[in-house]
């Protein structure tokens, strides 16, 4: 599976917060997505990306996992 995700450059998000998201991502999906890539960079607009799932449950499973990971910032600490 391939994660790609898009912050909009005006949103000034730093750089240490983009790799312990990063870190955060690979720590939780791992375990049940073992062939997980992930790139997060800046660019014009917000987005995010999915590929390499069989299905579209696994797909709406892993959007899931990682917007539970945004809305609980405790790996920002």
């Amino acid at each position: 599976m391939h994660i790609e995700i898009v912050f909009n450059k005006e949103k000034k998000i730093a750089q240490p917060v983009l790799e312990a998201l990063e870190s955060e991502i690979f720590k939780t999906l791992l375990p049940h997505y073992p062939k997980t890539t992930v790139r997060i960079r800046k660019g014009s607009a917000d987005g995010i990306g999915i590929s390499g799932l069989s299905c579209d449950g696994e797909k709406r499973n892993v959007i899931d996992i990682l917007q539970q990971i945004w809305e609980d910032d405790s790996w920002l600490n």
